[in-house]
């Protein structure tokens, strides 16, 4: 990372700290050149916004600095690179979702055209996680990414079944990218970074929260430009995902095996939010047109 990008990710971190509310916020203030600027000269115009200013006036330089240091030696430690809102190489998909984050922190790189999510419980049925395997090698065979969120179950399926399909998957991690979890997909992380990619919205060494997890099925929608969730009960973190990509106004399908009987999914397709798919065959349709 360059001297320029390492100061401006630095400043970033810096004023994350400070936020008085959402990360988005901060976003708004990257996607504005002129405010952008202020920020990251740490010097507020005549035109700032009360937040850039209260930003500007209230970093403090040591804890631009102390990023600097972490974020140097995590680069050259490992192959992570870090992309703000608001530049060309953030994901362009998940730049147009309002609550885009204002930082990403990646290891590997994705490829171009359509990108899918897979997503579903930790204790899906065999059935169930098989399926959602096979719809990933599926899909990854003729050039689909598969994006998901690297739990336990249904996640861990998914990525296998990229790989497995000689394709590319996104792992967008629920806590910072030096903190795989479960612990026992660190290897599989590291096969993702091979042919793949890991991505966090987080600090690098950040834990796991009952929120993060959240925030996380925002990005994986937001990188998505369809939704398949495999199985989940109301209120699961699958349905989260799946309201997220519907409120983005991403195709949401729901796999008609598991969640055909589920009264939250029976709502979902009678109003026309999301549909119901049972065959590999179904969500190719879906992806007619992109990509």
């Amino acid at each position: 990372m360059d001297t320029f990008s390492l100061r401006s990710v630095s400043t970033v971190m810096a004023a994350l700290e400070l936020l008085p509310a959402e990360p988005s916020d901060l976003a708004g203030i990257l996607r504005d050149s002129d405010q952008r600027s202020m920020l990251l000269n740490r010097v507020a115009g005549p035109h700032g916004s009360p937040l850039t200013r209260y930003l500007c006036e209230n970093i403090a330089p040591e804890r631009v600095d102390a990023w600097w240091k972490e974020l140097e030696t995590l680069c050259e430690r490992k192959a992570v690179r870090t992309t703000l809102v608001g530049t060309s190489a953030y994901p362009q998909r998940l730049a147009e979702c309002w609550d885009a984050p204002p930082v990403l922190f990646t290891s590997g790189s994705a490829a171009e055209g359509a990108h899918v999510a897979i997503v579903g419980s930790r204790a899906a049925s065999p059935d169930i996680v098989e399926d959602a395997r096979t719809l990933a090698a599926d899909l990854a065979s003729v050039g689909v990414t598969i994006v998901s969120g690297l739990a336990a179950g249904i996640d861990t399926a998914a990525h296998d079944g990229a790989l497995a399909g000689h394709g590319t998957t996104v792992a967008v991690m629920g806590t910072g990218i030096e903190t795989v979890y479960p612990e026992q997909n660190t290897e599989l992380a590291e096969r993702i970074v091979e042919s793949g990619m890991l991505v966090s919205q987080f600090a690098p060494r950040a834990p796991r929260t009952s929120t993060t997890f959240l925030k996380r099925n925002c990005v994986i929608a937001g990188m998505s430009d369809v939704s398949v969730i495999m199985d989940g009960r109301t209120r699961s973190g699958s349905r989260h995902e799946l309201e997220q990509a519907i409120n983005y106004g991403r195709t949401a399908l729901m796999w008609a095996p598991a969640l055909a009987q589920e009264d939250w999914a029976k709502d979902f397709s009678d109003r026309g939010l999301a549909t119901f798919v049972s065959s590999v065959a179904e969500v190719r349709r879906a992806l007619t047109g992109i990509g």
